[in-house]
């Protein structure tokens, strides 16, 4: 009797560790289900993938389409109910996911689907019923005023997330930002009106003393945590005026100087500075790949890293003038109608967000921010669409512009 219970006792154990070896390396899932409510049923297709989960939830006429992080121990069948809105023709969903305060409401008219953003002033009855009954998101809360005034800028603090810090270039230095404090930096005696060679690596923001009359070997590095700054001289090298950044890989800052036709390689923070490339034996270029190029063609057009594949030509052949990359799954792009749209290639399906024309953006983890005319703003699916600084120097001159750290 007692060896049958100790080999019970090991099956039990073996059975645990087993569930827990295949918990801890599993990586996906795709498991199909069905939900109804007084008046539909929906099909929902879930995509488990890489720490994401990506949702299609369809009926007969509309499709839904979004991604949530995963904070379901990588469980199935996580949409657990569906609550409806019909305004007009258009119909709106809230998708209850178990566990989780942390979706939004997501809307279909005529075969299209809509977020919460592009809709919200007809959605303010639904989310007043959704948070009697216990349901909330932050992008449902009216957007305050700006809080804090410098000089022409007005910001939006409440707005900046606790663990952000925004540079923003204003000829002799910089506005600071977060969501606490905002003050200035000034660094250049002189006003230099554009930022052509400034740049961040981690949280470090690195720019040339803008001051020096012919070449560039003195650099400032600025924590943007703390504004802390330091001086480096590069004593061997000197970049001329006439030089632009070609792209930043891996934290390490590319630049290359048309007059000496030289391509130097900033690094470590900044901390280091080599030459990678010249007009003998070529410079690097890199397209998901370091390659070599011939440096005259970098001199005769400013050359520009690629760190995507061009998808997007799959999606809106004819009206795409852009598009930014959030990760192998999932983009964002504007068309030339200025509308905004998410877009998921497992479900093949693209999400109206908002319309608004951005001149310069910066996607960090699964925010989007940006310039259109004269104000940043952030978008985040579950956060909304925020303003955080209004600034009117924006509209006229935004490029490289802003820089922003996320810790």
């Amino acid at each position: 009797m007692k060896k049958v219970t100790k080999l019970i006792i090991v099956i039990f154990v073996v059975v645990l560790l087993f569930e827990f070896i295949a918990f801890v390396f599993k990586t996906n899932h795709n498991v199909d289900y069905k939900i109804k409510t007084k008046k539909r049923e929906y099909a929902i297709n879930e995509v488990y993938k890489k720490g994401k989960y990506y949702i299609l939830i369809t009926n007969k006429k509309n499709k839904y389409s979004f991604e949530i992080d995963n904070s379901f121990h990588k469980k199935k069948k996580i949409v657990s109910k569906i609550i409806e809105y019909k305004f007009e023709d258009t119909l709106c969903i809230y998708p209850v996911i178990k566990s989780s305060n942390n979706t939004n409401i997501i809307c279909s008219k005529n075969g299209n689907t809509y977020h919460y953003t592009y809709y919200k002033d007809r959605l303010s009855d639904f989310v007043k019923s959704l948070q009697e009954i216990g349901y909330n998101n932050e992008s449902w809360n009216k957007t305050s005023s700006y809080s804090t005034r410098i000089d022409t800028l007005k910001i939006y603090n409440k707005n900046i997330n606790n663990d952000t810090y925004i540079y923003i270039y204003k000829y002799d230095g910089f506005y600071t930002i977060n969501n606490e404090n905002s003050d200035r930096i000034k660094l250049f005696e002189n006003d230099n009106y554009i930022n052509n060679l400034g740049f961040r690596l981690n949280k470090y923001y690195i720019v040339p003393n803008y001051d020096q009359k012919h070449d560039y070997k003195d650099f400032y590095i600025i924590n943007m945590t703390n504004n802390k700054i330091k001086e480096r001289t590069y004593k061997k090298i000197e970049i001329s005026k006439d030089s632009y950044i070609n792209g930043i890989i891996e934290d390490e800052a590319y630049i290359f100087d048309k007059d000496e036709l030289k391509q130097y390689k900033i690094y470590k923070n900044g901390k280091k500075i080599k030459e990678v490339g010249n007009k003998e034996d070529g410079v690097l270029y890199y397209d998901l790949e370091f390659k070599t190029e011939n440096a005259y063609t970098f001199r005769d057009k400013e050359i520009k890293f690629k760190t995507y594949k061009d998808y997007i030509k799959e999606i809106e052949k004819e009206t795409s003038i852009k598009y930014i990359r959030n990760n192998q799954d999932t983009y964002y792009y504007q068309t030339k109608d200025n509308n905004v749209y998410y877009y998921n290639i497992h479900s093949k399906q693209k999400v109206l967000l908002f319309n608004k024309k951005i001149t310069d953006f910066i996607l960090i983890n699964d925010t989007l921010y940006f310039i259109s005319e004269n104000t940043l703003y952030s978008y985040n699916t579950n956060k909304g669409l925020k303003p955080l600084a209004i600034y009117n120097e924006l509209e006229f001159n935004y490029k490289n512009r802003i820089a922003i750290y996320t810790e």
